[in-house]
């Protein structure tokens, strides 16, 4: 679902403290040549900044201090409409984009978002592997440089009553993203008129009943201390969220070859390490929204479930040729070799 936009708020969790060793006295004074300014909602001492710390570090060592990050972390540089507006002008070059920024760019991206899509970590892996080749081409078509997919994580709903089945969502009051389609189709398919709000407003309108029911990863919940106010979480995932690290085409066009090599390969290297990091930390929140007190809802079998996925078919075929053309589902239907 959005990415349901998701990608951004949910990222801060982890509050790890860095350790951030310049590599030389020479780094510690010297600008590199080529410093990709670069911008997340991820805050300081998150799992994100973390990694993209210790990639910036490992780039200004092997390049000899010629490539480097700065990194605008934590929204001071915008949400990401604003980081895109700032790109395209060129006060930035490079974000984590999410569906919020993807909808702006290449909203056929968003076909990633539909709810109830991936099965495991495997179907999403595979889907990613093997449709970067075609979005990275795409996106070059819009002035971008896809480096790499973004984890941001399985999107679970939290609410203060049971989901059990399809209908038990009836009668919740249930947040959507404002301006999100695919995020309202999903709880429309579910017979369900979503309240929109922006993702600043949740807590209050948690905290005075205006709505009872919200998704997001375990780990973004945990941290905006959004499971304060529910009692159950459902473990069968709504959606993937994915995410992506984009660079301007005009931009990465100045770096000599060694350089872009150099930049592609480490982001690859950490986007797999955030990755794998950042599942294992949603498993550990999951057990300790269940420590606080929250019910873990088990994941539906039967009917029960084939009417969750029901709803994907739903969303998938009201979205297609608005969002995304219909020969893109069935290219990610192909991959997950299941019926078009």
């Amino acid at each position: 679902m959005a990415k349901l936009k998701y990608i951004a708020p949910y990222l801060c969790v982890c509050i790890l403290g860095l350790s951030f060793q310049l590599i030389s006295a020479n780094s510690v004074v010297a600008k590199p040549k080529y410093l990709i300014k670069f911008a997340t909602v991820a805050p300081e001492g998150s799992t994100w900044i973390k990694h993209m710390r210790a990639l910036d570090k490992e780039l200004r060592a092997k390049s000899n201090g010629r490539l480097g990050f700065r990194i605008y972390a934590g929204g001071v540089a915008g949400d990401e409409l604003n980081v895109l507006k700032k790109i395209r002008i060129g006060q930035i070059h490079s974000a984590a984009f999410s569906g919020v920024g993807f909808g702006q760019i290449l909203p056929m991206v968003r076909v990633l978002d539909l709810p109830f899509l991936f099965r495991d970590d495997t179907e999403i892996d595979l889907v990613h592997k093997k449709l970067r080749p075609f979005f990275a081409k795409q996106f070059k078509k819009k002035g971008f440089e896809l480096l790499g997919w973004a984890e941001v994580g399985n999107v679970h709903l939290f609410s203060k009553k049971p989901i059990k089945r399809v209908k038990d969502l009836s009668g919740l009051k249930i947040w959507t993203w404002s301006g999100d389609p695919i995020s309202k189709e999903t709880f429309v398919a579910m017979g369900v008129n979503p309240i929109p709000l922006a993702i600043t407003d949740v807590t209050t309108a948690l905290n005075t009943g205006m709505i009872d029911t919200v998704y997001a990863p375990p780990l973004g919940a945990l941290a905006l201390q959004w499971q304060t106010s529910l009692r159950d979480m459902m473990a069968l995932p709504l959606v993937h969220a994915t995410g992506a690290i984009l660079v301007s085409s005009r931009y990465f066009k100045k770096l000599p070859p060694d350089l872009k090599e150099m930049l592609i390969k480490g982001l690859k290297k950490t986007m797999m390490e955030l990755t794998f990091d950042l599942r294992k930390q949603n498993k550990e929140a999951i057990q300790m929204i269940q420590d606080s007190g929250l019910k873990i809802i088990p994941i539906p079998k039967g009917k029960d479930l084939d009417e969750f996925y029901a709803v994907h078919d739903r969303v998938a075929r009201k979205l297609t040729g608005k969002i995304y053309p219909k020969e893109l589902l069935e290219r990610v239907y192909t991959i997950l070799n299941r019926p078009n």
